[in-house]
């Protein structure tokens, strides 16, 4: 039995996604694990629609270029871990809406994940934290180990 079966890699775009992503890579040729690579959008309600200056004609245009970034970053993501040669078959890519860190526990745990790997932080990049709000709430709420990078 491997140590890990399922490596969750949330990414987001940064720096510290891509961190995560090759830390993953390692471990996958460690294991032969399967890498899940997941982009979580946060949803445009309709609430925060009404009050925009900007006003679509459609109210799901918000969501729709969300997701269609959202679906770039994703596949971007499996691209990097291909070019390093893990077999795509160990490998797959997903898009949800949600708010990020609860969506990551939830998918983490719904998919079976033994481990997740997050970037320290995320777009945000905010350098006088030490730890990104969506890797410690991840951290803190998850059902498996989770590694920081």
């Amino acid at each position: 039995m491997a140590v890990f079966n399922r490596i969750l890699v949330p990414v987001d775009g940064s720096s510290g996604a891509v961190q995560a992503l090759d830390k993953a890579v390692a471990l996958q040729k460690l294991t032969d694990a399967e890498i899940l690579v997941l982009c979580v959008f946060k949803h445009h309600s309709l609430r925060e629609a009404s009050i925009s200056m900007v006003r679509p004609n459609k109210m799901a245009i918000p969501d729709d270029a969300l997701k269609e970034y959202a679906t770039d970053i994703a596949m971007s993501a499996k691209q990097y871990i291909l070019d390093r040669d893990v077999d795509a078959e160990k490998l797959r890519a997903f898009v949800k809406g949600g708010r990020p860190s609860g969506t990551i526990v939830q998918f983490a745990r719904q998919r079976d994940c033994d481990l997740i790997i997050v970037g320290a932080t995320g777009t945000t990049g905010d350098s006088s934290a030490l730890l990104g709000s969506v890797a410690q709430r991840v951290a803190g709420a998850a059902h498996c180990p989770v590694l920081v990078v």
